[in-house]
């Protein structure tokens, strides 16, 4: 049997996911700002239920860098069609001076869309065997223009510091180049997961479970 349900989430309401036994099926209209709706670890100072990772931070950050290493590193381990995004290469850019240089960056995001979904899945094959599984799926764009700006916006004037350092991701999909440009504190060395299309909260559970299987191949 599996269990698969779908929620569409807006900025900016965020829904701190429900304590669970098992990982939901959980698809996103629009992942641009999934990080800061529900996949942030930074957001707030609620307290969480359950403990979670991301695929920049797991693996050890002590440099900016190490960010992207882990991002190229862990996306074919835990997302199941991982393997379908081709990560080429990154490539820093610059720092964060002003507003102005923010939203330069932040506009060829938007401006050069990846609209990425996330889908949660658990099966179940008996009693005593479960699996799970993350896949992402590239979706339409259903916001208008308008609401993409209020969106591009909110990720320059909330989320984007002076001072963050600039790195720019280059990846295929399905033979298509796109970019992605990222954010992260020189001092701290976390990344802003607030407008990153690859800022999915990982529960540690689910970590464990393919870190688990993937010792079994």
């Amino acid at each position: 049997m599996t269990t698969k349900e779908q929620i569409k989430v807006s900025l900016p309401h965020y829904n701190p996911m429900e304590r669970m036994k098992s990982l939901r099926s959980l698809s996103l209209m629009f992942a641009l700002l999934v990080g800061g709706v529900l996949f942030s670890t930074a957001m707030g100072n609620e307290p969480r239920e359950e403990k979670a990772t991301n695929l920049f931070e797991y693996g050890g950050v002590t440099k900016c860098e190490d960010n992207l290493e882990n991002l190229f590193r862990n996306f074919p381990i835990f997302i199941e069609n991982g393997k379908d995004i081709d990560f080429r290469k990154y490539e820093f850019v610059g720092v964060v001076k002003n507003k102005r240089t923010a939203k330069k960056f932040v506009k060829k995001n938007f401006k050069n869309l990846f609209p990425i979904n996330w889908t949660k899945m658990t099966e179940t094959m008996n009693e005593d065997v479960e699996t799970s599984s993350i896949r992402y799926h590239v979706d339409k764009i259903w916001q208008s223009k308008s609401e993409l700006k209020e969106m591009m916006n909110t990720v320059v004037n909330e989320y984007v510091h002076i001072g963050d350092e600039v790195y720019v991701i280059h990846f295929v999909d399905n033979l298509k180049k796109y970019e992605h440009y990222v954010f992260i504190n020189p001092e701290t060395k976390k990344i802003v997961l607030e407008g990153n299309i690859f800022g999915i909260e990982l529960p540690m559970a689910y970590v464990a479970y393919k870190e688990r299987d993937k010792k079994k191949d």
